[in-house]
């Protein structure tokens, strides 16, 4: 028996439309995406040039050449907005300096990533990341404007403390590393130390931006001492 050839012909439209469908569906996502971070990126220059409360969402929308309406395609409104911009920011930092990879020092190297930071943000060398800077702005998004966003806002404090326990979960992964290796103390836990070098990490930054006077080089000696187990520590005085 036969397939009737009108049979055969819908097969056929219906498959040639699937495939311009997945097609389609391919640029379309990428262009939202696109959207989003050009959305995100003018953000970025907005907020830092005239702080987190004065620009408005039609500025945003026009340094980044999109209407309101594409705005509200991704973004409910300006607190997820703002807490989308810092997120970026901040899981951005969180990859340049937290060290992965070397296992039994990779605790120390985000420590001495972190100071070498400061070190270059203070003396205003090429390259810092602390502060927050946004590429072609001017000016970086303070740390203690955010913070004063999350006082005003449950959704962006929300997303805040969602972005430091992610920071202390992947602190304390290294530090478990190291503790497995003997590098790193093992008489506290690690997520403890993970805490408290989190902890310690945001207060530098509130140091720096309300003119407290900060020495990275001895802060980064100071903290590698305190991580290193005796063995470790014994080993270096030998040396």
């Amino acid at each position: 028996m036969h397939t009737p050839s009108y049979v055969i012909l819908i097969s056929h439209i219906r498959i040639g439309m699937s495939r311009v469908m997945v097609e389609r569906e391919k640029p379309r996502s990428s262009g939202k995406r696109e959207t989003r971070d050009a959305l995100i990126q003018a953000g970025f220059a907005e907020l830092a040039e005239k702080g987190l409360d004065e620009p408005s969402l039609d500025a945003i929308c026009a340094r980044a050449g999109f209407t309101r309406g594409a705005f509200y395609v991704h973004f409910e409104d300006r607190d997820d907005f703002i807490a989308a911009v810092m997120e970026r920011v901040l899981g951005n930092f969180l990859d340049a300096i937290i060290a992965t990879g070397g296992r039994e020092h990779d605790l120390a190297h985000t420590v001495t990533r972190f100071t070498d930071d400061v070190a270059r943000l203070t003396s205003g060398a090429q390259g810092a990341l602390l502060g927050l800077p946004v590429p072609g702005a001017g000016r970086a998004i303070q740390f203690h404007r955010l913070i004063e966003a999350c006082t005003r806002s449950p959704r962006i404090r929300g997303r805040w403390v969602a972005l430091v326990r992610e920071a202390i979960e992947r602190v304390a992964k290294a530090a478990n590393a190291g503790q497995v290796a003997g590098s790193v103390r093992s008489d506290v836990e690690a997520e403890q130390l993970a805490t408290l070098l989190v902890a310690l990490a945001l207060g530098a930054v509130a140091a720096l931006e309300s003119g407290v006077p900060f020495d990275p080089a001895q802060a980064r000696d100071g903290v590698l001492a305190l991580l290193r187990s005796p063995h470790a520590a014994a080993s270096r005085r030998e040396d």
